[in-house]
C-alpha cells in the first residue's frame, strides 16, 4: 500500500464488524460505518461476477501454483517459511484478504489463523 494506513483503527474497524443485510457494518472511535455492495465493489474494484465455489479448487490449478513461491509472496520478510503459515506472518493487505476469505468468502468456523494451500491460491 503506497498510502498511510492506521493499524489500530482498522482492528478496532474488524473487532465491531458484522454482516446485516447486503452490508458491512463496524463502528470505530463512535463513527458507524456502513459498507454497501456499491461501495464495497468500488473500493476494492472487483467484479460482481463470478462462479460458485464447490468447496474444492480444481487439481488441475494446483500445479501451476507453486507454494513456496506464493508464500514468499503474501509474507514478510521475518516469516518463518518451514512451518505452518499463519496469518500473523503475513504481509498487511493478505491479512485483510485473508480475513475476507476466512470470514465472508469462505466462512470457516475454526482454525482461521492459519493460512491453507487454498486461501493462497485465491490470494
Amino acid at each position: 500500500m503506497k498510502l498511510p494506513f492506521y493499524p489500530e483503527l482498522i482492528r478496532a474497524f474488524y473487532s465491531n464488524f458484522e454482516i446485516q443485510e447486503d452490508s458491512l457494518i463496524s463502528e470505530a472511535y463512535g463513527i458507524k460505518m456502513v459498507i454497501d455492495q456499491s461501495l464495497y465493489f468500488k473500493l476494492t474494484q472487483l467484479s460482481s461476477d463470478g462462479v460458485p465455489f464447490e468447496g474444492t479448487l480444481d487439481d488441475d490449478w494446483k500445479f501451476d501454483i507453486s507454494v513456496s513461491d506464493a508464500r514468499r509472496l503474501v509474507c514478510t520478510n521475518q516469516a518463518d517459511m518451514t512451518g505452518r503459515l499463519l496469518a500473523g506472518s503475513l504481509a498487511f493487505e493478505f491479512c485483510i484478504m485473508h480475513y475476507l476469505i476466512v470470514r465472508i468468502l469462505l466462512p470457516r468456523s475454526s482454525n482461521i489463523a492459519q493460512v491453507s494451500e487454498e486461501d493462497l491460491i485465491i490470494m
